[in-house]
Order: C-alpha cells, then structure tokens, then sequence
C-alpha cells in the first residue's frame, strides 16, 4: 500500500506540473493571439486530434494491460513478442485510420463547426490534417506507457508527459513571431514525438524482426481480436465520455467571435486543476484493483473503489471552490496584455458559472468508470455512455433554443457526465452484490 500510494503522489506532482504548465501556456497563446479567429480556428482544429489522442492514451492501458499480463506471465520472451506483434499491427491501422480521417476531414469539420462558415471551416481544416498524422505515433506512445505499468514503472510516462509540455510552450514562444498559428501545430506535433521517443521501451527492439514475421499468422490475428474485442468498447464509451469536447466548440461556435477561446480557456482551467488530484489514484487504483478481482478478492477491492470515490468526490469539490473564488484574481493579474485585453478577461470569467457543475463530473467519472472496465464489463458501460451522448446532445439542443447557447453548453456537459456517472455507478452496485454473494 505506501508503494501505491508513493507512486499515485509521484504521478500527482507529475501531472501538477504539467498542468501548471499547460495553464500558463494557455495564458501565453491568450496574449499572443488574442480571442481572435486564427486562435478560434487553431482550437477547432484541434478537436478532433486531442479527442482521439487522449482516448486512445486513456482507453488502450486498461484494455491491453490484463492481456499483457498475462502473456507475460508466460514468460518474459512471450510476453516481449507479443507487445511488439500488437504494437507494429495496430500501427499500420492508425496510419490507415488517419489517412481517412485527412480525406473526410472537411466534411467533420463542416458538421462541427459549419455555423461559423465555409472559410472558417476551411481554416481550420488546413491547420488540422497536418495534426491528425501524429495518431500512429500517439498509439505507439500508449503501448509503451502500458509496457511500463506492467513493470510498475509509473513515473516514466508522467515525466514524458512533463518534457512534451515544456517542448510544445517553447515552441509557441520561439516560432509565434515568425510562423504564427503554426507554431501552435509545429508544437502540438513535437510533442506527440519526443513523448514517444521518452516512453517507449528500447529494450524490447530486438524482438522486431521476429515479431514481423508472425503478423500474418492466424494466431496473431486472433490476438489482435481479442484485444479490439476488449478495447473497442472502451473506445467507444470514452469518445463518448469526451463527447464534451465537442458539445463546447460546437455550441461555442454558435456564439461570436472569440468565444471558442475563451471557453477552452476556462475548460483548460477547471479540467486540469481538478484532473491533477485525482490523476495519480485512477492511474495506480485501475492495476491494484484488477489484481484484487483476478484474486476473487472483492470485498477489499470494494473497499478499495469507496475509498478511491470518496476521496475524489472530496478533492474535486475542494479545487472547484479554490477556482471559483482564487482563480478570477490571477486571471486579471496574469491574462491581461498583449492582445488579450481586460474586457477579454472579463468575458471570460463571466463564464466560470457554467462549468462548475461539469468540472465534478470531470473530476470523478473516472473513478466510477474503472471498477466497471476492471470487471470486464466494458459493454454494458457503452452503452450507458451512447445513451449519455445521445441524451446530452437532444438536452443541449433544446436548451439552445429556449436558453442560449452558453446555457446549452452547460446543461448538455452536466447531463453527459452524470449520465455516464450514475449508469456507471448502478453496473458497479449491481455487479458487486452478485459478486460478493457468490464468494460469500
């Protein structure tokens, strides 16, 4: 237990860091370019490529982690050649998936964003398609920090984390007088690379050459079955947890100029502060608890989830309330400048009412979520969370037309959140019992 708890305080300094980092690079990007358009069109731009990223680097640990483990209990060389078979089979798709993601690009764009115009959308497609290229690489980073977990080895990915944040804010600084905007993709992309160059384990690149030769063999094409089989559901559930995304700059770009910023700005703000203090007890919680449930030890492993939400329900609470009554004085002080002008800032304080809600949900879903995947009762959480999209979106677009769209963004996260949240939670409740009656 002090050695869970060592590295879930590592990786929470870690992820603090990165976030102290990320806000600041908020404000400096504010103050370069202002709540301009190129700001609005970067942010559009970047959707669809962060959204996917942090799937894939939020999804792929917990479905391929019990697979790894177990062929690694088979044995270190087995468990070696089985990694890199995946790793290299599931690369070749994402280049695939992003190649098509590059030819209907404009299109996506269009459904999103089309309220802002044909120009706007053109814009941001341009900005976009060079993003979307860094998915294989983002895949293959992922795969190493799962390699890394079944090592116990927490940290590495959290310091990679940490480097990539720092590369990309340097960029921004350095190039934004010559390149302008594109600095910003320049950055996002050398991100994406030096964090695979950190994380993925060199160790392991003698097994490619006889990795390469089993792809085509039907064992390995079962193997890669059996992972999507576990993961595609996870995919699904987390696009539509992170459906959020999408309900903000979809709506916010409905309303004028400029507001696209300021709610990323705001979201930026809440999700990273109350992400830092519940990232270290989902990363090292999902691990522990998949051992307590393959040990039929539930009944710690209840003890372990209540605890785990408890305490997340309790942070989250406590760093929303430091936001709303701390955060608007550092916003003045620090926001203001360049071209981003004090009416800016006002603006967008005038919008923390509307995310304090959401910003709960952001900081507990998780925990609610993983005791479910650790069951391996991934479906059942998908479908709860495509009910929770298809809901939010119907609310959101009600909302929008009797409230506004700033009201609409609000209702529609709440409802997606806590959709996902109290459908997680009665799986959760249901699948315990029967549980805990069978190995009374």
């Amino acid at each position: 237990m002090s050695t869970m708890k060592k590295n879930a305080g590592m990786i929470t300094i870690m992820v603090g860091l990165v976030t102290a980092i990320q806000i600041v690079g908020q404000i400096v990007v504010a103050r370069i370019f202002g709540a301009r358009v190129e700001l609005d069109a970067f942010v559009s731009a970047v959707t669809i490529p962060t959204m996917l990223t942090t799937v894939i680097a939020g999804t792929l640990s917990d479905a391929f982690l019990p697979i790894l483990k177990k062929y690694q209990l088979k044995g270190e060389d087995e468990g070696n050649v089985y990694f890199v078979k995946i790793s290299l089979l599931m690369g070749l798709i994402f280049i695939v998936l992003s190649i098509v993601l590059h030819l209907f690009s404009v299109v996506l764009l269009n459904i999103l964003f089309g309220a802002r115009g044909i120009a706007f959308v053109l814009i941001t497609d341009d900005l976009m398609k060079w993003m979307i290229y860094t998915l294989p690489f983002t895949l293959l980073g992922s795969f190493g920090s799962a390699y890394l977990y079944s090592k116990n080895r927490f940290v590495i990915p959290s310091l990679a984390y940490f480097v990539g944040s720092i590369l990309n804010l340097a960029i921004i600084i350095l190039f934004s007088p010559m390149i302008g905007i594109w600095s910003m993709v320049f950055a996002y992309i050398s991100a994406i690379l030096i964090q695979l160059f950190i994380i993925f384990p060199y160790n392991i690149v003698g097994y490619i050459q006889r990795a390469s030769k089993l792809l085509g063999k039907k064992e390995t094409q079962g193997e890669l079955f059996t992972l999507l089989l576990a993961w595609v559901p996870l995919i699904i559930s987390s696009l539509a947890v992170r459906f959020d995304s999408i309900i903000i700059r979809s709506f916010a770009a409905r309303l004028p100029e400029g507001y696209i910023v300021y709610t990323n700005l705001v979201v930026k703000l809440f999700s990273g502060l109350v992400g830092i203090m519940t990232i270290g007890l989902q990363t090292v919680l999902f691990p522990h608890l998949i051992e307590l449930i393959h040990s039929k030890n539930y009944k710690k492993a209840s003890a372990q989830v209540n605890r785990a939400k408890f305490f997340g329900f309790v942070i989250t609470i406590c760093v929303v309330l430091v936001i709303v009554f701390i955060a608007p004085f550092f916003m003045r002080l620090l926001l203001t400048g360049g071209k981003f002008s004090g009416k800016n800032v006002e603006i967008l304080i005038s919008l923390f009412p509307y995310f304090i809600i959401p910003a709960i949900g952001w900081g507990i879903s998780q925990l609610f979520f993983q005791p479910i995947i650790a069951l391996g009762k991934q479906y059942l959480l998908t479908g709860i969370n495509i009910f929770a999209v298809a809901l939010s979106w119907v609310v959101a677009s009600f909302a929008n037309i009797y409230f506004g769209s700033l009201m609409a963004l609000s209702i529609g996260l709440i409802v997606l959140s806590f959709t996902g949240i109290i459908g997680a939670e009665i799986i959760w409740q249901t699948q315990k019992k029967k549980l805990l009656l069978l190995h009374k």
